[in-house]
This record gives C-alpha cells, sequence and structure tokens, in this order.
C-alpha cells in the first residue's frame, strides 16, 4: 500500500507526540519537527508509509538520544494485558466457539497503538469486538486454511497487544506449529523479542525477528526469516503496519486489525474503528 497526502501531517504529528513523551524541552521539539518536516518534504508518496515512518522515527531517536521513547509505555501495556489475561481466557473458555473469540480478543488487543492518532480504552474495545460483527469477516475461510496448515506464522504489531495475541496462539497451536515474528528492533510501540517473552510466547511458539521499521517490509528483512515467510502454511499479520506493508505481497496472509486511520479505512471500504479479518486476494 503507497503513501496518500493524510500520511504526512499524520507522520509529522507522530513526531511530535514520540518527542513529547521523552522531553518536554520545547528546543528539543522544534528541531525534532523542523527536521521531520525536511525529511517529509522529499519523501516520494510511493513509498509504503512505514518506510517513510523508519526514516522519521530514526529523527526523533537521533535528536533525543532516546533510542526506544515508548519503553515505559511498551511495559506498561505488557503488564496490562497480562493482568487481563485470566479474564480473556475465561471469555474464551466459557464462549460457543474458542477459535473464533480468540480471534475477536485478538483483534481487539490492535487498540493498543501508539502510532494511531487515537485516545483508546482498552476494556471498552473488548466489549465492542466481542459483540459487533466485523465489517470483512472471512472466519470461514481462517478456519479451513488453518485446517490443512502444519506451520503457521504470526506476524505480531504492538507490544500489550502480544498478551492478546497469546490468547489466539494457545488455540491455533492445536492445528499447527506457530513461528511468532516481532522487530528486531525498537520501533513507535511495536512488539520486540523482550515483549514477546514478557507475555510468555516463547513458551508456546518459535519467536524471531523481522525488519526494523513498522510492518513487515520484506525487503529489510533476514534471509532466514524470508525462508520462513515463503514457506508458511498461513499467515496472521496483525494490525495496520503489516496490512500497509503487505497488502500486496503473495502468501496466504489473514489481516486482523481495527482500522484506526481513515486511509487504511478507506483502502479495506470500512469505517473508522471497524475489526476487520481479512483474506488476502
Amino acid at each position: 500500500m503507497k503513501a496518500r497526502l493524510e500520511c504526512i501531517p499524520c507522520l509529522l504529528k507522530q513526531s511530535l507526540n514520540a518527542t513529547r513523551v521523552v522531553t518536554d524541552d520545547q528546543a528539543v521539539q522544534e528541531k525534532v519537527l523542523k527536521s521531520v518536516m525536511a525529511e517529509l518534504l522529499d519523501s516520494p508518496l510511493d513509498s509504503s508509509p512505514p518506510l517513510i515512518a523508519h526514516t522519521i522515527y530514526a529523527i526523533v531517536d537521533d535528536i533525543t538520544g532516546r533510542y526506544d521513547p515508548y519503553k515505559s509505555l511498551k511495559m506498561e501495556y505488557n503488564q496490562i494485558a497480562m493482568g487481563m489475561y485470566p479474564d480473556l481466557k475465561d471469555i474464551v473458555d466459557k464462549s460457543d466457539d474458542h477459535l473464533f473469540t480468540a480471534v475477536k480478543l485478538a483483534i481487539a488487543g490492535n487498540i493498543i497503538d501508539f502510532g494511531a492518532d487515537i485516545q483508546f480504552d482498552v476494556e471498552e474495545t473488548i466489549r465492542d469486538v466481542l459483540t459487533k460483527e466485523f465489517a470483512i469477516n472471512d472466519y470461514p475461510l481462517f478456519v479451513e486454511s488453518l485446517e490443512d496448515s502444519e506451520n503457521i506464522l504470526y506476524l505480531a504489531d504492538n507490544a500489550g497487544e502480544v498478551g492478546f495475541d497469546r490468547i489466539l496462539i494457545e488455540e491455533i497451536i492445536d492445528y499447527a506449529d506457530v513461528v511468532y515474528a516481532v522487530k528486531k528492533k525498537p520501533i513507535i510501540n511495536d512488539a520486540t523479542i523482550d515483549d514477546a517473552i514478557f507475555c510468555g510466547i516463547d513458551s508456546i511458539a518459535e519467536i524471531v525477528t523481522t525488519s526494523d521499521t513498522p510492518g513487515t517490509i520484506l525487503e529489510r528483512c533476514d534471509p532466514e526469516f524470508i525462508e520462513i515467510y515463503r514457506s508458511a502454511d498461513v499467515i496472521i499479520s496483525k494490525g495496520q503496519g503489516n496490512y500497509e506493508t503487505l497488502s500486496e505481497e503473495a502468501g496466504n496472509i489473514f489481516f486482523m486489525l481495527l482500522a484506526k486511520c481513515p486511509v487504511i479505512a478507506a483502502d479495506l471500504g470500512v469505517g473508522i474503528g471497524d475489526a476487520v479479518l481479512l483474506s488476502a486476494p
């Protein structure tokens, strides 16, 4: 998916938000904004938004001297998610369709996003996703694919959300082996190995790393990951960034996300806040 004009002011605002997380110094904030604006002037719109975002957040890191500005918030939401874990498991266990309920909860967890320009309430989102119809629902195809699979690649999105992913992984490991893919280094609040281990993913799935950008830009991934990607029978792609980078890639991909961005919502033909389980064409 290519960037749109609306992505430019959004990325500028993201850079300011990230800078404000680590410093109140307006001189530093101004320096970040001016540097980001200069970079955005030359950013081609035929790039994907996550590729542009990678450059923008590198500017924030360099100027603020903070390699991982959302580190504390990521840990906070990991703790929140794992604190909710017993209740989430109980919701699944008491449901008529354990797998579909786990899918719903995994998608609800996608609300934990500090890159999107939103205010969110995790508990309210869980209630909404559990009770509302999905805007796009390819669940029957998802089940069919799981039944025919031997290996599943699960592409993580955000820290905190990992705890919700665990709920789904614990259901799908009955079908096949699972590889859980996180970022090789911190970027926004995307999940890293530390987040996956904190949420106990290492006890149920192999953990590997992808690119150093939001989403999964295959050209920036190691050959070892590409081999896993190409050989996966089913790919679960969580979140907007993975949709932006993989919507035109080949593979038996199932996109699971909440539409939080008007550009992505328009691309999918859904509304803001809608839940999506989409099988790639």
